[in-house]
């Protein structure tokens, strides 16, 4: 069965993807807000906005289901408590092609949630979540950013953990 496959049969694991895409969202909404709100005003939004709401669902999420809330929770406050050493991260991967001026605030937040799942988290495997946010990337954007984070994460994970 493949990933995909996988993932159509096991709501788990969908709430845990609509949890990353949620999160990716409210780390984004904190990025472009010059007073942004704590995560529990976050999630307080969110559940607002998502429950018993299957058509915001699937606007906001991709998917008819809920998130995956801790896993929201956990990624939103975990990018604040970690955010040097996210940031320092990216930085460190950034050529003069890749400068973070360049990049879009929600490139940004896919790279900060994501960065923060491999390192700080690790409660999923490093391929997954590279895959999973991969995958969440080329919902916004085009190859060159989707093979952007592929190549950071994949650069990163070596680059720690070898």
């Amino acid at each position: 069965m493949s990933d995909s496959e996988n993932k159509k049969s096991n709501p788990s694991l969908q709430k845990k993807s609509a949890a990353r895409i949620a999160a990716v969202q409210c780390v984004y909404e904190r990025l472009i807000d010059e007073s942004p709100p704590e995560p529990e005003q976050q999630i307080s939004s969110l559940k607002k906005r998502l429950v018993n709401n299957t058509s915001e669902q699937k606007l906001t999420l991709g998917v008819m289901l809920e998130p995956n809330y801790p896993l929201v929770s956990a990624i939103l406050t975990g990018t604040i408590q970690w955010q040097k050493d996210i940031d320092e991260r990216i930085d460190g991967t950034l050529s003069k092609e890749w400068t973070r001026e360049r990049m879009s605030p929600i490139l940004i937040a896919i790279l900060q949630c994501a960065i923060f799942e491999l390192f700080f988290y690790k409660d999923t495997k490093h391929k997954i979540l590279i895959d999973e946010y991969t995958n969440l990337t080329s919902r916004f954007f085009a190859d060159a950013e989707i093979n952007f984070v592929n190549g950071v994460l994949k650069n990163l994970h070596t680059k720690f953990h070898s």
